[in-house]
């Protein structure tokens, strides 16, 4: 069997081509490793398979709207989402060991804040939002967002998710986050991250 999944892994590898994609889902969790049947079998999943995977099967997207925000032909996005499913299923059937592949280099957080001159933590519903783009384990941008859920006065689990989808963030970050919000914005791949404090430093190290 561990030489069928080399192989298989093996063909995929070889067989993509070089051209970078846009990847916008960043995994937290990269390994998946069986625990009752103690495999030593190793599926090694690319973060291209992954990105095919969350907006296909996570964000409900059509293949031309998907390949469209991968920066790829239809075809080409249908053989990474092919070979994606494939190792999956194997890992379910064979109970092989899962590793995701993390070739995001960069990542954006979201905060909620009670000031927008500098960051202190809030609740989903504080008055503002700052946006943090880390690269290379720096912030290298920093933008103010007017709250809409403290301006409309909303619950935030109807905003919030939909606003970070539109952002781009991976990682949401405040004092408390109920469950029915911390759901929904994982159903988008965004993160919800509960904190009492939280430093410019330490969202360089979200992961």
């Amino acid at each position: 069997m561990s030489s069928s999944i080399e192989i298989l892994c093996y063909n995929f590898f070889m067989g993509r081509d070089k051209l970078k994609r846009n990847i916008q889902f960043k995994p937290r969790c990269r390994e998946f490793i069986a625990t009752t049947c103690n495999s030593k079998d190793i599926i090694h999943l690319l973060h291209e398979e992954m990105e095919a995977l969350y907006l296909m099967d996570n964000q409900g997207l059509y293949q031309a709207d998907a390949a469209d925000k991968m920066g790829v032909s239809r075809p080409t996005f249908a053989r990474i989402l092919k070979n994606a499913r494939e190792k999956v299923s194997m890992m379910l059937i064979t109970g092989a060991n899962l590793l995701i592949e993390d070739t995001k280099e960069d990542y954006f957080v979201l905060v909620a804040s009670m000031k927008n001159r500098e960051l202190v933590l809030g609740k989903p519903n504080a008055p503002f939002l700052m946006l943090y783009h880390i690269s290379q384990k720096e912030i290298s941008e920093a933008f103010v967002i007017d709250n809409p859920v403290f301006i409309e006065n909303r619950r935030p689990g109807q905003i919030l998710p939909l606003l970070c989808n539109e952002k781009k963030v991976n990682f949401f970050i405040a004092t408390s986050i109920g469950e029915g919000l911390k759901s929904a914005l994982l159903s988008k791949g965004v993160y919800a991250m509960s904190k009492k404090r939280c430093t410019k430093e330490e969202l360089t190290s979200c992961i």
